[in-house]
């Protein structure tokens, strides 16, 4: 029987859109999240997700290269890449802006991206979604925080796996759903994601499976698979998922953040420079109540 673990309302469908007006953003399009764990795979997404909603286009913009912190976690993804994969006829599906692979260039690498957000003029860049018929066969594919957003994330492998001559190496980066669940991290569950993974979920769906590991503060999990042992995993009720029942609990402000908040709203209210004050309380407000995030890579 398929579980439903947790359920929420009125998600933007595009977090990550940049809009040109504030009514446009207030007015976006939400949708529904409900993610089930099946019971016959084992995997764990979203029900209510409409794929026919969902358009990425140059307005969508997700990219974190600006950060140092974010910089140096590119860096030893490009080691665990030229470690396993090589440096040689490489294909990144769904590049976003090109950062990382444009990196990847700046190290000597050969590689080649597919994603319709991309905005420069690197030729090596294809302005589209990836399709079987564009993909010439290479040594190796990249496919960085890609997977979480495709509706059936089987079927699409067994594309890349077919387009690709049939196998060759994988390296899949994902968020972690372990972490997700342990930090209570409410803030990494969006209608975006179809799918929320754990590592032993690409332990089931490959027969060989070359490295793998936790990146970014356990933040994300990453494998580097041989496609051509891809399979259907199979639910083990062993494995089950233990989604926690506080989940939300950290939206609920705590004695000592309420007093936080009344002295540092005191001191941004009594400001001159200060424009919209209700919009900084809400602002410090959220700030307030999220979780922490000492051991969180910012």
């Amino acid at each position: 029987m398929t579980r439903v673990l947790y359920e929420q309302n009125n998600y933007p469908i595009l977090q990550n859109r940049v809009y040109e007006t504030h009514e446009e953003a207030i007015n976006c399009s939400c949708g529904q999240v409900r993610l089930i764990e099946d019971s016959k795979t084992g995997l764990i997404y979203n029900v209510a997700f409409h794929s026919e909603l969902m358009h990425y286009d140059a307005s969508y913009n997700n990219e974190q290269g600006l950060s140092p912190c974010f910089q140096q976690h590119l860096s030893e993804v490009a080691k665990i890449i030229n470690r396993n994969l090589g440096h040689s006829s490489l294909v990144e599906v769904g590049c976003g802006k090109g950062f990382f692979l444009e990196m990847l260039l700046a190290e000597g690498f050969d590689v080649t991206g597919f994603d319709p957000t991309y905005e420069g003029d690197n030729t090596r860049i294809v302005k589209e979604y990836f399709r079987p018929s564009v993909l010439k066969p290479s040594e190796g594919l990249i496919l960085r925080h890609v997977l979480e957003h495709v509706p059936d994330p089987l079927d699409f492998l067994c594309q890349l796996r077919d387009a690709n001559g049939g196998g060759d190496l994988i390296y899949i980066e994902v968020p972690c759903l372990d972490w997700i669940c342990e930090k209570r991290a409410w803030f990494d569950i969006f209608y975006e994601y179809v799918n929320y993974f754990r590592l032993r979920d690409f332990n089931k769906m490959f027969d060989r499976v070359i490295a793998s590991g936790y990146l970014f503060g356990d933040q994300y999990l990453y494998v580097v698979a041989d496609l051509a042992t891809l399979k259907v995993p199979e639910y083990d009720q062993n494995h089950v998922i233990n989604f926690p029942h506080d989940f939300l609990n950290s939206l609920v402000p705590t004695e000592q953040n309420r007093r936080l908040y009344g002295v540092v709203h005191q001191r941004v209210s009594s400001s001159p420079s200060c424009g919209n004050v209700s919009a900084v309380r809400w602002m410090l407000l959220s700030i307030l109540i999220l979780p922490s995030t000492e051991n969180i890579c910012q």
